[in-house]
């Protein structure tokens, strides 16, 4: 039961040592509210995070007001973005690295 234990805690750490910036990112698909594109990567386009607050081509895009993290098989990480222009929120949830 020790071992049983020992495990679960062990397992809780590996997902939680990757930082809040790196979770981010990601590949965000849109889910709802406020739109800032359907799809946002940080891979494919311009995007850049500095502090809390998401870049594209050098000019501020939104900044980050949440990021839920879900360890459940069939559950998404949602991300809760703030337009900075009209302070509308915006969800999307993770699609990947």
């Amino acid at each position: 039961m020790k071992s049983y234990k020992l495990f679960i805690i062990l397992f809780a750490l590996l997902f939680s040592c990757e930082s809040k910036k790196d979770k981010i990112k990601s590949d965000w698909k849109y889910y709802s509210g406020f739109d800032f594109g359907d799809f946002l990567s940080f891979k494919h386009q311009n995007l850049k995070i500095q502090n809390d607050t998401i870049y594209k081509d050098s000019t501020p895009l939104a900044i980050i007001v949440e990021l839920k993290t879900n360890y459940l098989p069939g559950t998404e990480n949602k991300l809760t973005l703030k337009d900075i222009k009209s302070g509308a929120l915006g969800i999307y949830t993770d699609k990947g690295k």
